[in-house]
């Protein structure tokens, strides 16, 4: 059975922008803010960028140690998306 639980929502994030950094890691995502809850993320996995029609879409796997995140920052509509997640007992 597929642990992701999908989520869909919009949500508030606090970024990180590192001046002197591969283009991957120049800004990630640091906390968010989630169903009145503060999660900090401590682990990078990944960074994808994709098109979404004329949109373009960066796609970041985050976690908090405990729990995996998916997220999608839109870059026209300047949004964060809570994509899916997976909570640590799959992980």
């Amino acid at each position: 059975m597929d642990p992701t639980i999908k989520i869909n929502k919009r949500v508030d994030i606090i970024t990180i922008f590192y001046a002197k950094s591969p283009e991957k890691t120049l800004c990630i995502p640091k906390k968010m803010k989630y169903k009145g809850s503060e999660i900090t993320f401590t682990t990078f996995g990944m960074r994808h960028p994709t098109a979404r029609g004329k949109r373009m879409i960066h796609i970041f796997d985050m976690s908090d140690g405990v729990n995996d995140y998916r997220l999608e920052f839109d870059a026209e509509g300047l949004t964060w998306t809570l994509i899916s997640m997976i909570e640590g007992s799959y992980v």
